[in-house]
């Protein structure tokens, strides 16, 4: 294949597309014709079996596989739109290990792979590995400064003022933000869109409302204890997770208080139960799904289209608002009715 796509002009990758027939391809019909004739000339030979089993192989290479929710909508997300992009795709958990990842992408380049997802259950800062530098990469839910690899996140900043600004919306002004460590990305970004949608509607940001450190159902209700102690309580918590919206909520039932009626409150991750609180939890949710449908899309045109520029170097999928009965306007008070402002899903 590699004399083929010499004498053709083309990448392997391209030469491999069209000797499989892979379907969903955007191949020319003047350079399928071309790879055809060449492959006849200098006398390729498949392997026994019908072609269309012989799909392009892409691999997906994630730091760890757990029992984390999480994990199934990036695994799952890459394996839909590898199928339906003609891929067979390979997932290999390497734990972070920078010589099994070595080793892995060693292992996977010499079995064909023509292009790489690297991914990370936690979005976070990496350092690209040496051997993908040379072919189709695409990062997914992390990214690398000064690599020419493009990247999927989710937007958390945008996220962390989509919950603030649907709390203002129903009239709250005592909002507070129980977060993560700081060494947790997503905790920093969503703590600046906490207070990036203060500042939009004239609320002045209280550092008393701001609990960190937090992301357990244990801290949610420590943290929660803490904030109602406050001369001037808050009537609504957004939280870095819906753990901690747990933690609120039975802190809540201990101090007599009833959601939303006394104390709203918004979560993030969507997590399966959170539809089975009482009352059911408005939450923000993470795209892991779509992240893992625009990687593969971009990496599978990085593959039919070697050396073409990523047409954005960092792509931020939109969180979006799953609203439910924890919401409510403090009472006393009227609800806003404006909508909040809308935001970009790309940077």
């Amino acid at each position: 294949m590699s004399d083929i796509a010499a004498a053709c002009g083309v990448s392997q990758a391209t030469v491999s597309l069209v000797l499989n027939a892979a379907p969903g391809t955007r191949v020319s019909a003047a350079t399928r014709k071309a790879v055809i004739a060449k492959a006849e000339e200098l006398g390729y030979g498949r392997r026994s079996g019908r072609s269309g089993d012989r799909r392009p192989l892409v691999a997906m290479i994630i730091n760890e596989v757990t029992s984390s929710p999480h994990i199934a909508g990036l695994i799952d997300g890459v394996a839909d739109a590898a199928t339906e992009a003609g891929l067979l795709v390979s997932v290999m958990p390497t734990g972070g290990d920078p010589a099994l990842e070595a080793a892995a992408i060693d292992c996977l380049q010499r079995a064909g792979a023509q292009g790489f997802i690297y991914a990370r259950l936690i979005t976070q800062e990496v350092v690209l590995p040496a051997g993908l530098s040379a072919g189709p990469t695409v990062l997914l839910n992390c990214y690398a400064p000064g690599s020419a690899a493009p990247s999927v996140v989710p937007g958390d900043l945008a996220a962390g003022m989509t919950a603030t600004l649907a709390l203002l919306d129903a009239g709250h002004r005592r909002i507070a933000f129980i977060g993560g460590e700081d060494s947790i990305e997503a905790s920093r970004e969503r703590l600046k869109g906490y207070r990036r949608a203060l500042a939009m509607r004239d609320v002045p940001a209280d550092p008393a409302l701001v609990e960190k450190g937090s992301w357990t159902i244990k801290g949610g209700h420590a943290a929660f204890r803490r904030l109602r102690a406050l001369a001037d309580p808050p009537t609504a918590v957004f939280c870095f997770c819906d753990r901690a919206a747990v933690g609120v909520y039975n802190a809540a039932v201990e101090l007599g208080l009833t959601i939303p009626r006394d104390l709203s409150v918004i979560g993030f991750d969507n997590e399966l139960f959170t539809a089975d609180m009482m009352p059911p939890l408005t939450t923000m949710e993470l795209p892991h799904a779509d992240m893992a449908r625009h990687a593969v899309e971009e990496l599978h045109r990085m593959i039919l289209r070697p050396g073409a520029v990523p047409r954005h170097p960092r792509i931020k999928i939109d969180c979006p608002l799953i609203s439910r009965q924890s919401v409510a306007a403090p009472e006393g008070r009227s609800a806003r009715l404006a909508a909040p402002l809308p935001l970009s899903v790309r940077s």
